[in-house]
């Protein structure tokens, strides 16, 4: 969503957004965009329009005739939603569309896939690990996976349309997970002799 302030920017693109669907009123002026914004300082306020192809941001003094509704947001921080990069909701996002408890504190996306644990690519004799794995370290109950996870991926990027196809109230990013690539290149149970091996590459090499 871009960001337009009391600039030549907002005068040119005014028109396009010229009526907008919330103006967020702080008499305090707290509102932070993870830069300090000194003309703002205890007068400002946020119009925001959601729209396909003309979503915005406008943060400045906002004409109450331009907004459909208005929000009192006296006492309270006005800030763009958090990104949580470091989430193990994996499976959980298959139950709980929230990703509680990061969607209630003002998390609008979170990434997924860290550690190296995950369920992606995976093949089907692999899925009982992976599953046991995310009990064993992040606590996820064994139970509830195996209840909620449909399993309709094998490769990575089926398991990215998965995630697509779920309702969610976030943002979900995805790491490529680290075991599953390394399990579907050297399966468990393969002598050493028969596990990949990486080329020589001096920037591996420890002097």
């Amino acid at each position: 969503m871009p960001l337009l302030h009391d600039s030549e920017d907002v005068k040119s693109r005014h028109e396009r957004i010229a009526q907008i669907d919330a103006r967020v009123r702080d008499p305090r002026g707290n509102v932070g965009i993870g830069r300090e914004m000194p003309d703002f300082r205890d007068r400002a306020e946020v119009g925001v329009r959601i729209e396909a192809g003309s979503e915005g941001v406008e943060i400045g003094k906002i004409d109450a005739s331009r907004a459909d509704r208005v929000l009192n947001a006296e006492g309270h921080i006005v800030a763009p939603g958090f990104i949580d990069v470091h989430t193990h909701y994996d499976a959980q996002l298959y139950w709980d569309p929230y990703c509680t408890m990061s969607g209630w504190h003002g998390v609008t996306s979170v990434v997924i896939g860290n550690c190296g644990f995950g369920f992606a690519p995976c093949a089907p004799d692999q899925r009982d690990r992976a599953m046991k794995s995310m009990t064993r370290v992040e606590a996820i109950p064994l139970a509830a996976m195996e209840s909620a996870l449909p399993w309709d991926w094998l490769s990575f990027p089926e398991f990215l349309d998965s995630v697509e196809r779920i309702p969610k109230s976030v943002n979900v990013l995805s790491y490529v997970v680290g075991l599953g690539e390394n399990d579907a290149v050297t399966p468990l149970g393969k002598p050493d002799t028969e596990r990949f091996t990486l080329p020589a590459n001096p920037y591996w090499e420890v002097t």
